[in-house]
């Protein structure tokens, strides 16, 4: 059997867009547990059940894999700090979210797009995770777009349609794509100053097709996932649309050279802008979860 590449098969399983959930539950002694999990499957109508799949590393596996009921949360697209905290805090977690308790005593994140409180169906063992199967005993939705996981990163689809809108409305939208390859991203230099590989969009023509045709036209392989940063220009009256991407390959097909991320804060980029989005960049990447900036040049919010 062929021996396969635990991080390339872990790369590959990430290229699945999802949504993102926290799994929640109360261990015997009252303390609230959680988790940050990009996925979820619904199993079955009749009876209605779900499926999730907590990890043996995690500090709570023993509550889940002895839970007789838990609740799963699917997080708003404004709830990505929720997902950094129960990702990787070590903290108290439920002290720095608004919560409260289900029927059941299990937690519900306040302002989730939706909630079901489950009770525990079956727990069976599957390699590194177990198989928590839960039957949906009560639920809540609302209205709202969910926050998306791709690749690494977060994405939010209204921040997508918005990027989406502008490149399409208005008439001088960059287009630029920042491309990783093994820790390293795609660079080029003009007059002594560093920027990203970019174009304009054509008229009618939306920004994920203009980078896409871009990236084809100049035979780069690389597979193009979120949005980055959005913002603008007010003096010269230019929108700049940044997306992330993964090359295949480190043939740079004559658009630059790769530089290491690391090496991000030496560069001397062509706008301060630029430099601001680049340096995020490299700050996110250390834990693998990026946000999406919209605003002006100068100003602007990380969603």
């Amino acid at each position: 059997m062929k021996q396969l590449d635990p991080k390339m098969l872990r790369n590959a399983f990430g290229s699945y867009m999802t949504g993102v959930t926290v799994i929640t539950a109360m261990s015997n002694d009252g303390t609230p547990v959680g988790f940050t999990a990009n996925s979820f499957t619904s199993v079955s109508l009749n009876p209605p059940l779900l499926l999730v799949c907590p990890a043996k590393s995690l500090s709570s596996f023993d509550v889940f894999a002895n839970c007789k009921s838990f609740v799963v949360n699917i997080l708003s697209e404004d709830q990505q700090a929720i997902s950094n905290i129960f990702a990787g805090s070590k903290a108290d977690r439920f002290s720095q979210i608004e919560w409260h308790k289900d029927e059941q005593g299990n937690p519900v994140i306040d302002g989730a797009l939706t909630h079901f409180s489950c009770k525990t169906d079956r727990n069976l063992e599957a390699g590194d995770h177990h198989l928590l199967v839960g039957e949906v005993v009560d639920f809540s939705s609302r209205e709202g777009h969910g926050l998306g996981y791709a690749s690494g990163g977060y994405f939010s689809l209204a921040l997508e349609r918005e990027a989406a809108e502008i490149s399409t409305q208005e008439k001088h939208v960059c287009v630029g794509v920042i491309i990783e390859h093994n820790g390293k991203v795609l660079l080029s230099q003009k007059d002594g100053k560093v920027s990203l590989p970019s174009t304009t969009t054509d008229d009618n023509t939306n920004a994920v097709s203009t980078i896409q045709q871009f990236l084809a036209d100049n035979g780069i392989d690389a597979q193009l996932g979120a949005v980055f940063s959005i913002y603008e220009n007010s003096k010269t009256n230019t929108n700049y649309i940044f997306y992330r991407a993964i090359a295949q390959s480190s043939n740079t097909k004559g658009l630059g050279e790769y530089v290491a991320i690391d090496d991000i804060a030496t560069q001397d980029f062509a706008t301060s802008a630029m430099n601001s989005m680049m340096t995020r960049y490299a700050t996110e990447s250390k834990n693998g979860l990026y946000g999406v900036y919209v605003g002006q040049e100068e100003q602007g919010r990380v969603h």
